[in-house]
């Protein structure tokens, strides 16, 4: 179970590079019109919300067990369920792998401390 724990906070430590990256220097994860001030914008805004989200998710499993744990754990794996849906409209595999497996891991998890 530690195990599962662990891997969940590292996939959360990824969302949150990720997020940050993404609020830095969009390029690096999108390529089409990277740089407009829209998707700088976008991306900010994601990443004050992905952050606090993911060191929640990070942290929630090591800190408590019970219904609000397991939900905040539910609500990471949805919103990473939703990231993977818009990978594939975008047809970026590796937003679609890196998510689904998120996803997994954190309703996994979820499903453990409730």
């Amino acid at each position: 179970m530690i195990i599962l724990f662990a891997l969940n906070a590292i996939l959360a430590a990824g969302g949150v590079f990720s997020a940050i990256l993404a609020a830095l220097r969009p390029s690096a994860l999108v390529t089409k019109g990277a740089e407009s001030v829209g998707v700088r914008f976008y991306a900010q805004m994601y990443a004050a919300k992905a952050v606090p989200l993911c060191l929640l998710t990070a942290v929630i499993p090591f800190l408590a067990t019970g219904v609000v744990p397991g939900l905040c754990l539910f609500g990471a794996a949805l919103s990473q369920a939703m990231d993977a849906a818009i990978g594939l409209g975008q047809r970026n595999l590796r937003q679609i792998v890196g998510s689904t497996v998120a996803a997994v891991v954190h309703a996994l998890v979820g499903i453990l401390i409730w």
